[in-house]
């Protein structure tokens, strides 16, 4: 297995990672515990940016895959991998500042002085939390593929 490979299998982990902490984030929010999914939303993100940091570092050092070997249907996986994948960063990011604005009111502080979160601070969190949740979940399937075909290219 060369470097490559060991990289994307880890990349792999690393966003089934995310996946599996923002479920844990959205269950705890459920629960209404706020501290849960507070904590599960930033180490996922904390996860995504090593990702991106990784990625920049494996692209300098290694260089990028040749996709000329690369049948039709993997890059076209491939494409709709990057497609969640950057639906993920704007709407993760997005929901990220959002909570950082409701940090401040009552239901995160849990100080009575604090104001009370209005009802469309909450929903549009909650919304784009939903989209960087599910493309996550998304882009962990179609990234399955990506690996298995990378495995099957390298013999």
């Amino acid at each position: 297995m060369d470097a490559k490979l060991w990289f994307w299998t880890l990349a792999l982990v690393n966003m089934a990672a995310v996946v599996a902490l923002a479920t844990r984030g959205v269950r705890a929010i459920r629960r209404n515990d706020v501290a849960v999914h507070r904590r599960s939303m930033t180490v996922a993100a904390a996860l995504v940016a090593l990702f991106l940091g990784s990625y920049v570092a494996k692209r300098s050092v290694l260089g990028s895959e040749d996709l000329a070997v690369w049948s039709v249907a993997a890059r076209i996986n491939l494409y709709v991998h990057e497609s969640f994948v950057f639906t993920l960063l704007i709407a993760g990011a997005t929901a990220l500042v959002l909570g950082r604005r409701l940090a401040r009111t009552r239901r995160v502080s849990g100080r009575a002085e604090d104001p009370a979160p209005t009802a469309a601070q909450l929903r549009r969190h909650r919304r784009f939390g939903w989209v960087a949740v599910t493309t996550s979940a998304l882009g962990l399937l179609t990234a399955y593929g990506i690996l298995a075909g990378m495995f099957e290219r390298a013999g």
